[in-house]
């Protein structure tokens, strides 16, 4: 039997939720940032947020890299923005994606933009999620 270790430097517990819900903040520049509470989708390939928190933060949504983004009951079409993306005190820069609909009421980060800069343990037994940047040790 291996045993492997590994550190983190961050500890998210999830106990009073049944779902895992993120604090995240998205920045344009330094001055200005729009809170957010997203919902982590290991399945989802992109971040994807409101519509209304591109327009809170000034983007013309509409001028970013369009993605048609398809789910389980249909498809919708989003549009990508570089931004600082922060969360329990790490931050980094990542391509997210704001959808087109106004009738779309969620917020997920998913594999690109969020997971694929992390370091990640979920024990769902515990009700926990521990995150680090990808590069630490």
């Amino acid at each position: 039997m291996s045993r492997y270790q590994f550190s983190f430097s961050e500890l998210i517990s999830y106990k009073s939720s049944p779902d895992i819900t993120l604090p995240i903040a998205l920045y344009t520049d330094i001055s200005f940032s729009v809170p957010i509470a997203a919902k982590l989708d290991c399945g989802s390939t992109f971040c994807v947020f409101q519509r209304k928190f591109g327009e809170m933060l000034g983007l013309d949504v509409e001028s970013g890299v369009s993605q048609r983004i398809g789910t389980a009951t249909g498809s919708f079409r989003a549009y990508g923005h570089d931004l600082t993306l922060t969360t329990c005190g790490l931050e980094w820069q990542a391509v997210v994606f704001f959808a087109e609909p106004y009738t779309f009421h969620l917020n997920v980060v998913g594999r690109v933009g969020f997971l694929d800069h992390l370091r990640i343990a979920l024990i769902d037994h515990d009700q926990e999620l521990y995150l680090s940047h990808y590069d630490n040790d």
